[in-house]
C-alpha cells in the first residue's frame, strides 16, 4: 500500500504547501490498499503501469464514516527497491454518503525504509470538497517486495495498512 501511495504520488506531480496549524481533528479513518503492478516489479529496472485500490474504513464523522480511492499511473526504471521515493501528488476520497462531496487530498511524500517494511507518509491539504481548507497526514507502511520473488517472477502486488488524518 505504501509503495503504491508513493507512486502514486510520485506519477501525479504536484507541490503542496503544508499549513502550520488547525484547531480540531475533523476525520480520522483507517486506510488500507491494494497496489498492482503490471508488468511485475523485479529487480531490473522496466516501466510499469500500477493501480491502487484503497479503502478508507472506521472514520470518525459519521456522515463520512467510509470512503474509497483509485489511482492509476506509471513510472519508468520501477525496481523492487526504487518504486518508492519522496514526490507529491493529489488523491480524491470518494465518500460513501453520496451527500458529501468528494475531498481533494494534495501533498508531498516521504518514504522510509525501517526493518522490512516500507513507511509513507503524505502531508498536505484538502484542497476542494469536504474538509476544504483542512491540513491532512496520510500514514502507511507495508512489507518490502519479497525478495526471492524480485530475482525471478517478480512482485505483482503490494499492500499497506495505515491511517488518514484531516485537520492535524
Amino acid at each position: 500500500m505504501l509503495r503504491a501511495l508513493l507512486l502514486t504520488a510520485t506519477v501525479a506531480g504536484s507541490f503542496v504547501a503544508v499549513p502550520t496549524a488547525h484547531a480540531a481533528v475533523d476525520q480520522i479513518c483507517v486506510l488500507s490498499e491494494v497496489i498492482n503492478y503490471s508488468p511485475p516489479l523485479t529487480d531490473t529496472p522496466q516501466t510499469v503501469t500500477f493501480s491502487v485500490h484503497g479503502q478508507l474504513f472506521n472514520c470518525t464523522s459519521s456522515s463520512a464514516a467510509t470512503g474509497s480511492y483509485f489511482e492509476t499511473g506509471t513510472a519508468s526504471n520501477a525496481t523492487c527497491t526504487s518504486i518508492l521515493g519522496a514526490g507529491s501528488g493529489t488523491r480524491v476520497y470518494r465518500w460513501t454518503n453520496t451527500a458529501i462531496e468528494p475531498s481533494t487530498f494534495s501533498y508531498n511524500r516521504t518514504v522510509s525504509r525501517i526493518g522490512g517494511e516500507i513507511v509513507v507518509v503524505a502531508e498536505g491539504s484538502i484542497t476542494s470538497g469536504t474538509f476544504t481548507p483542512d491540513p491532512a497526514k496520510s500514514m502507511g507502511s507495508g512489507l518490502q517486495p519479497n525478495p526471492t520473488a524480485c530475482m525471478t517472477t517478480g512482485v505483482a502486488q503490494l499492500t499497506a495498512l495505515g491511517t488518514l488524518t484531516i485537520g492535524i
